[in-house]
């Protein structure tokens, strides 16, 4: 087995151009910390997407640098490394580039998934495909520490309960204490600011789940540009003291649940039995606040509006022929009132989990902040407040008035979504106050705490 200077050495001799590409796929892969440095996932990722996306050359000119690579790393006794370099794999997913992006992307992404090389998303943590530097370390430690596994026979791929095993190593590489070895980068004019210890299922900043915590926070609150940000820092004590959670939280989605448990029997056009929307209309004051007979799903809003959230955003049921049933996540829900409501005021705000921002969510997310902010807040007020900060985020819709209208519209969603979970506070008229029940207070406090903590998905206005 040679020495990094010796294998370089080596190839030199043997094929002066190999040996110039092999030392600068080195010099982007470890800089100046050497082979050492360099993990299976590391160099998947330059193999896979740096090479065939940021070095300027021709597809057969790239393929030469990977094998290139390759003969490197064998002649310093990395063969496992090797084989990746040289690999027929590497060579398609290389072309795959040259065919389109998309193309090169999907072949790229499959590939990693199938090398289990990547630590995986557990119930403590989901990786963003957007990282902070502080995630991005815990990300490549943790790819090490898999690698390792792998490598030592602890896990092996394909054999009973492995996945399982991989998820348990995980979470304990995140929770268990380490050595802060990235500083945390400082906001501009220097403050630091208070780090969210402690917030309920966040460790303290000396494990790696707490600083990832406390980069996705710091980012929530001070990387978004306007108000928002300034609304943010505002509620940021409250966010980190979160309120008790409420001894019977969100009772109309617990009734969904109980229902469904037993199968909620459905019509023949799949819509909630008229039978139980008047049980609903009637257990839970609906009766008094809309107008109708209020025997069909789509006549109670609030009720349509529930089982749309619980089964399209909770993945709490599921249909089944003539009745909807309970999925994994909602008997979870159902038997522990703490994950029914953190998965339920998590889908208050909505997932933003696409490639770019989702302006439903930004409007959700910033009436949120003002109410709680500023408290009950009427919609034209409201309208305007939500129109300024989006139009300074770069929102736009043909013109102010559109951006306002379409503001407004995602602010009736938000006032049914409240009205569903039995949040909303105040009149339920259309043009009365946006405002929240104390139990409301709690979940919108909750709901913008795990919108802090989400994975990043996309640069820019999340």
């Amino acid at each position: 087995m040679m020495t990094e200077s010796q294998a370089l050495e080596t190839l030199t001799r043997q094929d002066p151009a190999a040996a110039g590409d092999a030392k600068a796929a080195l010099a982007w892969l470890a800089g100046d910390e050497g082979l050492e440095s360099i993990s299976l996932l590391r160099l998947q990722e330059f193999l896979w997407y740096a090479l065939p996306v940021k070095w300027p050359m021709s597809t057969p000119a790239r393929v030469a640098v990977a094998k290139s690579l390759g003969r490197l790393f064998a002649l310093a006794g990395l063969d496992r490394y090797a084989a990746v370099c040289s690999s027929a794999g590497t060579e398609q997913i290389i072309a795959a580039f040259a065919e389109g992006h998309e193309e090169g992307i999907a072949a790229y992404t499959e590939a990693i998934e199938a090398s289990n090389a990547a630590p995986p998303d557990t119930q403590l943590l989901a990786w963003g495909s957007v990282m902070g530097v502080q995630e991005r370390a815990a990300y490549d430690s943790c790819a090490a520490a898999l690698e390792l596994a792998f490598a030592s026979g602890e896990l092996s791929a394909g054999s009973r309960g492995w996945r399982g095993k991989r998820a348990d190593l995980v979470n304990r590489w995140l929770t268990g204490r380490q050595e802060a070895s990235v500083s945390r980068p400082a906001r501009p004019g220097g403050d630091t600011g208070p780090t969210p210890g402690g917030v309920p299922g966040i460790l303290g900043t000396d494990t790696w789940l707490g600083r990832i915590s406390a980069e996705r926070i710091d980012a929530w609150a001070h990387g978004r540009p306007g108000d928002r940000s300034r609304l943010a820092r505002v509620l940021m004590p409250r966010l980190l003291e979160p309120p008790a959670l409420p001894d019977d939280p969100l009772p109309t989605l617990r009734w969904l649940l109980r229902h469904a448990d037993e199968g909620l029997r459905l019509t023949a056009r799949h819509y909630i039995a008229p039978a139980l929307v008047t049980e609903a209309v009637d257990t839970f004051g609906w009766r008094d606040q809309l107008v109708g007979s209020l025997r069909q799903e789509l006549d109670v809003f609030p009720l349509h509006v529930l089982r749309g959230m619980a089964q399209n955003e909770m993945g709490a049921v599921r249909r089944s022929r003539t009745s909807l049933v309970l999925t994994k996540t909602g008997k979870l829900m159902a038997a522990d009132p703490a994950a029914r409501w953190h998965i339920a005021t998590a889908a208050l705000i909505g997932p933003d989990d696409g490639p770019a921002p989702d302006f439903s969510v930004a409007v959700r997310e910033a009436a949120l902040l003002v109410i709680l902010t500023d408290g009950p807040t009427g919609y034209d007020e409201l309208t305007r407040l939500l129109t300024d900060i989006h139009g300074v985020e770069g929102w736009a819709s043909g013109s102010r008035s559109g951006l306002a209208g379409a503001v407004r519209t995602e602010l009736y969603t938000l006032r049914q979504r409240l009205w569903a979970l039995h949040l909303l506070g105040g009149e339920h008229g259309f043009n009365a106050p946006l405002s929240l029940t104390e139990t409301g207070v709690a979940a919108a406090l909750s709901a913008l705490l795990a919108r802090a903590l989400r994975p990043r998905h996309h640069l820019g206005l999340g």
